[in-house]
């Protein structure tokens, strides 16, 4: 790329992160556009750290401007994009120049994951992401989207079974690990694989492969960066309480539209039988008992937390809740859910939660079978089942008749999930086999898709 493209490119995405943030409420007025172009002429283009203090400081006037400015540069200057020398990013410190090692010049990337999950530093975990994404993301076959890239590289790395790996081969040693930060390690080397895929997706320029959302509520949330989640977090109380408001308004105003005679006539004594002030029946208010089954394997684990802090905020508006969680294995979290005071993060059930069974590989017919033998007589006519996962069964038996077993015995089951529709039922996507045994199927990719879900469901 020569020096007037990459000007041109750079130039183009500062207009961007500007535009992002007037669509948040801040106000960048052209005098601050040419304050930036003024700031870029005295930095290093080439060091991420002096390219957004510069940004920064000439864009954003507010303090609370500040965590919208962070993540909008980073969906437009994302960290170190790997095969483009001109891109305002550099390598970690102490990392090598080349990412990709010949074959047998160095460990399989199984080993080297597994290794820097145990005992890595973030320099090690990004070249790792920077590998596996080059080796795995499926770039030479053409540029598709950003979520198609990182799924291929999710799946490769596999990530859950990284986790029951880690932790088996520590205790095999004699050691006793703490599965929390093995687990935070996991969740950075995601970020990270992340952040790599669109750093490739922008400096091929491809914008429309790059996700644009401007609010929160927006933000695909298997893909989202570090920054964008906690963006999300912070909207998720707000979207449970307004929530919970309508909801409840709703059960107040609720009117069946028959007239209730004894009532009405009872209250026409008054006016000499004339029945003036008509009495209607108001029907018994309907609050479910909601089960939540929550896939928190690979890309779905965040949407999984999201659901079941959703949930959780809108207890009161039901009768009761229960949440489980599942990789192959099934295990009830409804004490940990009820105790986070904020979102329920994926790291926090890995930690408590037993959810990985035999290989930690999604299987979600045993765990639809061992959900029915734990809850099944739990389960009656008020009872709503809300499972939230990708569908994807790794070609394993679906279980179908067992979730037909449990719709039959509840009220409802619906299915939240947070793939785009297009890629239903592609490859061990085996949505619709359950499809056929729910009340709804809803795609639920954002948290305002959430939000309307969740509200149409109750």
């Amino acid at each position: 790329m020569s020096a007037a493209a990459a000007g041109d490119a750079l130039w183009a995405r500062v207009q961007q992160l500007a535009s992002g943030l007037r669509a948040g409420g801040a106000e960048v007025a052209l005098s601050e556009l040419l304050d930036a172009a003024e700031a870029l002429r005295h930095v290093r283009l080439a060091d991420r750290r002096e390219l957004r203090t510069a940004l920064q400081a000439t864009l954003v006037k507010n303090a609370h401007e500040l965590a919208r400015f962070d993540a909008l540069f980073d969906r437009w200057f994302p960290a170190h994009p790997a095969g483009d020398d001109e891109a305002p990013a550099g390598p970690p410190a102490g990392a090598p120049d080349s990412v990709t090692p010949p074959d047998g010049a160095a460990p399989a990337l199984g080993e080297r994951v597994r290794a820097a999950v145990n005992a890595g530093t973030e320099a090690e975990l990004r070249v790792l992401a920077e590998v596996a994404v080059a080796r795995h993301a499926g770039f030479d076959e053409g540029t598709r989207t950003e979520r198609y890239h990182v799924y291929r590289v999710l799946r490769a790395v596999e990530l859950a079974r990284l986790l029951h790996d880690a932790l088996r081969r520590a205790r095999e040693r004699g050691e006793e690990p703490s599965r929390a930060e093995v687990a935070a390690r996991i969740e950075a080397l995601r970020r990270l694989i992340i952040e790599q895929v669109r750093a490739r997706l922008v400096f091929d320029g491809d914008p429309a492969a790059v996700a644009t959302a401007t609010s929160p509520f927006d933000v695909e949330l298997g893909r989202a960066t570090a920054s964008e989640l906690a963006e999300v977090r912070a909207a998720v109380r707000p979207l449970a309480r307004r929530l919970a408001a309508r909801l409840g308004r709703r059960r107040q105003s609720i009117r069946s539209g028959a007239v209730d005679m004894k009532r009405t006539a009872r209250r026409s004594v008054g006016t000499g039988g004339v029945p003036i002030d008509v009495a209607y029946r108001r029907p018994h208010a309907h609050r479910p008992e909601v089960f939540t089954l929550c896939d928190v394997s690979g890309s779905v684990a965040d949407f999984a937390g999201f659901t079941l802090t959703l949930l959780s905020a809108l207890a009161g508006e039901l009768a009761s809740t229960r949440s489980f969680a599942f990789v192959d294995a099934v295990d009830e979290i409804t004490d940990l859910v009820a105790a986070c005071d904020g979102v329920v993060e994926p790291w926090q059930i890995l930690q408590r939660g037993r959810v990985i069974g035999a290989d930690g590989h999604s299987d979600y017919g045993a765990v639809l079978g061992d959900f029915r033998d734990r809850c099944g007589r739990a389960l009656g006519p008020r009872s709503t089942v809300i499972i939230t996962g990708d569908a994807r069964n790794n070609y394993r038996p679906t279980g179908a008749a067992v979730l037909a077993e449990i719709a039959r015995h509840s009220r409802a089951v619906y299915w939240l999930n947070p793939e785009p529709r297009a890629q239903w039922d592609a490859t061990d996507s085996v949505q619709a086999a359950y499809a056929a045994h729910c009340r709804g199927v809803f795609e639920v990719r954002t948290l305002r898709q959430l939000g309307e879900a969740v509200e149409r469901i109750l």
